[in-house]
């Protein structure tokens, strides 16, 4: 890694890859493969963005993404490969990253569990008992929350008591989930796990509502309090019976909304402040 000199012009650049990837063969929303994608967008345009914040640039990232299309487009050792130098571009990320403060800081520390599960995902083996799909939502997961919403808390409110409840909740909400698939039922843990991360992610943004300024990170924001009101939807509609989206359509109506309307547009807005 090394500090950048480049443009925000480059992002557009990063952004082409998954585009490209959609016009050859454009996805049902919610299907495995908008799942794949929105992975992809993360690794060509949230963890370069979120480099940038901290004056940080990695040229094993810039080799990942084309990669990893490839990889979606043929299946087999290409993705195997390029998940592996996702996973290998996380541990960089942790190991370099060591300034700023905690809540930035603790979101590359956090980095590589995803990609540990990306790399289980590719190679279409479930991990500690998930079948592949799970296992690609998880990686999903822990990209957008870590480079995503930590990085984003960590520039809105980095000393506000709801970063601060960012810094445990990827570990609450992963102990959740595991301990509701290992049960086969929806648990206590996973639900309040769930209701830790909202209102630590929703404390920020209203933070931001509140006493910030710029249209962008003002619509990121806004954004975000939908995801949210989405996730808790989903972990409490199972837990008590009552009406819920279904995991498919939370791929992409939580999903979606959140890589695209939350983060990226979030951290381009950061970005766009720190020029």
């Amino acid at each position: 890694m090394g500090r950048p000199g480049y443009s925000l012009k480059i992002d557009a650049l990063r952004a082409a890859w998954p585009l490209l990837g959609l016009l050859a063969g454009l996805p049902p929303p919610a299907s495995l493969r908008c799942a794949q994608w929105i992975l992809l967008w993360g690794v060509s345009l949230v963890a370069p963005l979120a480099l940038r914040l901290v004056g940080q640039r990695s040229w094993l990232l810039d080799l990942t993404a084309p990669l990893m299309l490839l990889g979606y487009l043929w299946e087999g050792n290409w993705l195997v490969a390029a998940s592996a130098l996702w996973l290998a571009c996380t541990l960089q990320m942790a190991w370099e990253v060591r300034e700023g403060e905690w809540t930035t800081r603790l979101a590359f520390y956090y980095a590589p569990v995803g990609g540990i599960w990306a790399v289980a995902s590719a190679w279409k083996h479930g991990l500690m008992g998930f079948d592949p799909l799970m296992t690609l939502l998880t990686a999903n997961h822990f990209l957008y929350v870590t480079l995503g919403a930590m990085v984003w808390a960590g520039q809105a409110a980095p000393r506000s008591y709801p970063a601060r409840l960012m810094w445990i909740t990827p570990a609450f909400v992963a102990a959740g989930i595991t301990l509701t698939h290992w049960l086969g039922h929806p648990t206590w843990l996973e639900g309040g796990a769930v209701t830790l991360q909202v209102i630590a992610t929703v404390g920020v943004s209203l933070i931001w509502l509140w006493r910030g300024d710029g249209l962008v990170l003002k619509v990121s924001a806004l954004c975000s309090l939908l995801t949210m009101v989405l996730a808790l939807n989903y972990a409490w509609g199972r837990l008590l019976g009552m009406p819920h989206l279904d995991l498919a359509w939370m791929i992409p109506y939580h999903g979606l909304v959140n890589a695209l309307g939350f983060v990226t547009l979030g951290l381009l807005g950061w970005n766009y402040r720190a020029a």
